[in-house]
């Protein structure tokens, strides 16, 4: 099919949300163009051998189908092999002659005149730049988040994404995974074993029977790793199978390398194993974010809870006027803004079902949104409407975990946003995104467990008891109870919420225990590793003391990598004891030693579980309306070309234009409106520490030289608890990184710690 010379739409991602995307694009009578940098349905075609895609997979069997013509509706499925899908769709793309270019990366866009995009991609194919005009476009990318390995043994402990490559050094370390951000992990740890001395290896596992594609971003960098380290062992065709106990005790993932059929004989195998604490588990890919910030779409801090979010208007527009994005990147949680340039504060958090329905509900409102803006329509109605209720034929289109928001309720606490009791736990995955859920009963207790009897089972894990909890639901709220279980029941400690402890209470960090006593003289901290040995006893007088992999007051286990840098402050004010996860990568979770109440959004573990609690939900509106503000008089600047000669000139900011200068290292550096002193750094690579990125773990403090008329409000949880508490600076004179934002030019030095 000859494509036009402007293209209504070019999406990129051909996963189910692109998808349906384009098919309901086709629909709509719109051209349009999908690119994906590996294959149609990548994500799907990578899920483990004989995996049941099932339709009320994350939200339940309430969750419905969008409704469109004769292409979305053969999207369609119920039960059926990932394999299978694969294929069919697949097949739905060639039968439909649906336009797909496979092969292709997305390296930089900019603005034309009139408005248009101008996408730069490379082919990996023929080796050569292509590039597409057109009016929108739609990042339907996915999101890698971490998923549980379908292997025997207890995989905890398997760090999920790479920390610090120097905590490598010294042993052989296995990276799983054929992602950009398991080819990032491998890089990583080969240049820091180099430059260190170490002869261990890392080794890269994959179950593709080929080296995997590694970006053009990247391929420069990892082929010098590659041929002149000399330190990389691949292995394709290759999968982790199961997690064992060794002779020493120490737990042990087999990854299997070699698998021969020899006729007459029995299967033949080869594996190795690592330490489990010595594997990086890359079987998502992370969000992008310089490749996003390079396009201009930066995550923003902000909402009511001032969490790090992708943000998106009601129309699931970013930044970037007329480019888009939807499906999984945006789960579990986003930020909706009316209006980008808005204080972020007061943006919408959004909850995204994680589940192929979300997706190709996502994927048919957008093209109804893109096919009423090349309508000329400045008014966007797009009204709700799925299978079960639609006439075969009639335009519809909108996502209900989209349209949940209060955005299409105006005002946010309209009361006919009507909230509906719907008491249940919700299970999710490690990154948050939801697997399923299950409803709790109102006038009788829930019991959980593996056996039968319970009314929430959960037999597919293998730490869970038989009878492992019971929810009870009270005149006083809903409360949870542990049965006696082996492996525990624990409350998730909410980021930022500091949370009273009492005396006997257990706290649970990466694979440290802290015991928490109280004694005449003050608190007395017990810390366990995770072969339950005291290795470590801490008396806590008045005052705030922080703990973690490399904290500035106690220093738990550096070689543990499910720790954060900064884990969890734990504070003694007035003889009472309280602690605050600083947002850590892996939570702190505290052991429920009798019935302990739950409120709304919880998270608890079971086991090896997560649940959600949730005890509400907003019934969905109907239909959204919505007007465009005018957009910004900011133009898109173009990528920086991937093959850009060495020392090219980095932007500079306009007199009086937001920016920021780093005193000693460089500026002043342009800003946009969302974006914060450390996502310019990052940009412009200055160095500067960083981990939680919420401005609750105070690793990145900077002191304002000048400009300090130009900051964004001192928020007070960062005034009062991490400025002062954690870090141990003077509030006003120093600010986070994370969380400031600049109106004018901004000079400021970064604190070393």
């Amino acid at each position: 099919m000859e494509l036009p010379e402007v293209l209504d739409l070019l999406v990129v991602g051909g996963g189910p949300a692109g998808t349906a995307t384009a098919f309901r694009a086709r629909e709509l009578g719109l051209s349009v163009l999908v690119l994906d940098y590996d294959d149609l349905m990548k994500r799907i075609r990578d899920y483990a051998k004989e995996k049941l895609i099932l339709p009320h997979f994350g939200g339940g069997d309430q969750m419905q189908f969008p409704a469109g013509g004769p292409l979305v509706a053969a999207l369609q499925f119920g039960p059926i092999d990932k394999d299978d899908m694969c294929s069919r769709w697949q097949g739905l793309y060639r039968e439909h002659a649906i336009p797909t270019k496979i092969g292709l990366e997305l390296t930089s866009i900019s603005k034309q005149p009139g408005g248009l995009i101008r996408a730069k991609t490379w082919n990996h194919r023929t080796r050569l730049e292509e590039t597409f005009t057109a009016r929108h476009l739609v990042l339907a990318i996915g999101r890698g988040v971490p998923r549980r390995f379908d292997i025997p043994g207890d995989t905890a402990g398997i760090t999920y994404r790479l920390d610090d490559a120097q905590t490598y050094i010294g042993e052989p370390a296995c990276v799983i995974g054929g992602g950009t951000s398991a080819a990032e992990a491998v890089i990583a740890i080969s240049n820091a074993k180099a430059a260190a001395g170490d002869a261990c290896p890392v080794y890269w596992s994959y179950r593709g029977n080929s080296m995997p594609k590694v970006s053009r971003a990247l391929s420069e960098v990892f082929f010098e790793a590659y041929l002149g380290n000399g330190n990389i062992r691949y292995y394709p065709h290759s999968e982790p199978v199961a997690v064992l106990v060794g002779p020493d005790r120490q737990e042990y993932v087999s990854i299997r390398v070699d698998r021969r059929l020899i006729e007459g004989r029995s299967i033949e195998t080869t594996h190795l194993e690592f330490p489990k604490t010595q594997c990086i588990a890359c079987i998502g890919e992370d969000i992008p974010e310089a490749f996003l910030e390079s396009l201009g779409i930066t995550m923003v801090e902000g909402g009511a809870r001032g969490k790090r979010r992708m943000a998106v208007t009601p129309l699931l527009e970013t930044q970037v006027p007329d480019v888009f994005m939807i499906g999984d990147i945006l789960s579990p949680v986003y930020l909706e803004a009316d209006d980008h340039r808005a204080d972020a504060t007061t943006f919408r958090e959004v909850r995204r079902a994680g589940n192929i329905k979300a997706a190709l509900r996502d994927g048919v409102f957008i093209a109804e949104v893109i096919r009423q803006k090349v309508d000329g329509r400045s008014k966007i109605d797009v009204a709700l409407r799925f299978v079960e209720d639609a006439t075969p034929g009639e335009s519809e289109a909108i996502p209900e975990e989209v349209r949940q928001s209060a955005s299409f309720l105006r005002p946010a606490d309209d009361d006919t946003a009507r909230e509906v009791a719907a008491p249940r736990l919700v299970r999710i995955t490690l990154a948050g995104v939801e697997e399923d859920e299950y409803l709790l009963n109102l006038g009788a207790d829930t019991p959980i467990g593996r056996a039968d009897s319970n009314t929430i089972v959960v037999s597919d894990e293998g730490s869970m008891a038989d009878r492992h909890a019971t929810i009870r639901n009270t005149e006083k709220g809903f409360f949870l109870r542990d049965e006696g279980s082996k492996a525990g029941s624990f409350l998730q400690l909410t980021a930022g919420e500091l949370r009273p402890l009492s005396s006997g209470d257990l706290l649970q960090l990466g694979r440290q225990f802290l015991v928490f006593n109280r004694q005449p003289n003050g608190w007395l901290c017990l810390h366990y590793d995770h072969n339950g040995t005291v290795v470590g006893r801490h008396l806590l007088s008045e005052g705030t003391v922080v703990l973690g992999r490399d904290a500035p007051d106690i220093v738990l286990a550096a070689d543990d990598r499910m720790l954060s840098r900064r884990h969890l402050a734990v504070q003694v004010k007035g003889g009472e004891l309280a602690a605050k996860d600083l947002n850590s990568l892996n939570r702190t979770y505290l052991r429920i030693r009798a019935e302990y109440p739950i409120r709304h959004d919880e998270v608890i573990r079971l086991g090896q579980s997560l649940f959600r609690f949730s005890e509400r939900q907003r019934e969905p509106a109907k239909e959204v309306s919505f007007i465009q503000p005018a957009p910004a008089s900011v133009p898109v600047q173009p990528a920086p070309e991937s093959m850009a000669p060495a020392g090219s000139p980095k932007p500079v900011a306009a007199p009086d234009a937001p920016a920021v200068t780093f005193l000693g290292k460089g500026g002043p550096f342009p800003m946009s409106a969302a974006g914060t002193v450390l996502s310019t750094a990052r940009q412009h690579n200055i160095p500067i520490n960083y981990e939680c990125e919420s401005g609750r773990c105070g690793y990145d403090p900077v002191r304002i030289v000048s400009g300090a008329e130009h900051l964004n409000a001192l928020d007070e949880d960062e005034e009062g608890w991490t400025i002062s508490e954690v870090c141990k600076l003077k509030s006003g004179e120093h600010r986070l990184a994370c969380m400031l934002r600049v109106k004018g030019h901004v000079v400021v030095q970064i604190v070393e710690k």
